[in-house]
């Protein structure tokens, strides 16, 4: 074999090595995406957990979070403050939940937090004076998209009987 045949080997085989890493890089970064979205889920559903965490294992929060959802009147200044930083928090998930479904190509998660806020803020004034007090400051206009959602989310009462969504503003 001559040097010139060995080089055009050389160059096919490199060619070809090409190719296989060029395979190898797109299935890696399948896998990589694939994993990320994942964690993402994992993220906002442990984000949730540890909101619902708050409520359930504090139960003067909890007492506090059932007067201030009805009516923030009912509650003192410190007391107030504590709730709307709750709601800001539970906010706070359902924009960054938003965003990554307005972004990427994100699955839906096990629940839709922008149905989870929905529900909430249409059935509790409290909670709706907090998020519209919140409006200038999230992104893509979900305060209004909330006011106009009409959730399917429904909240459990004490009784058992699901409460509905009310659509007047007012309980």
């Amino acid at each position: 074999m001559s040097i010139q045949e060995l080089g055009s080997l050389g160059e096919l085989i490199a060619a070809i090595a090409t190719v296989m890493t060029l395979i190898y890089l797109a299935a890696q970064i399948r896998q990589n995406n694939k994993g990320l979205a994942e964690s993402t889920s994992a993220s906002i559903n442990a984000s949730f957990a540890s909101i619902n965490s708050r409520i359930s294992s504090d139960e003067q929060f909890a007492e506090l979070f059932l007067r201030g959802r009805r009516d923030l009147d009912a509650l003192n200044p410190v007391e107030l403050e504590r709730f709307r930083a709750f709601t800001q928090d539970v906010l706070n998930v359902a924009v960054y939940a938003d965003g990554l479904q307005a972004s990427q190509d994100v699955r839906t998660l096990h629940f839709d937090a922008f149905n989870v806020i929905g529900g909430l803020y249409h059935t509790y004034p409290g909670i709706r004076a907090v998020v519209d007090s919140l409006e200038t400051s999230t992104p893509r206009n979900l305060v209004e998209r909330i006011r106009q959602s009409s959730s399917s989310y429904v909240m459990i009462e004490r009784d058992g009987a699901a409460r509905e969504p009310t659509t007047s503003g007012t309980e």
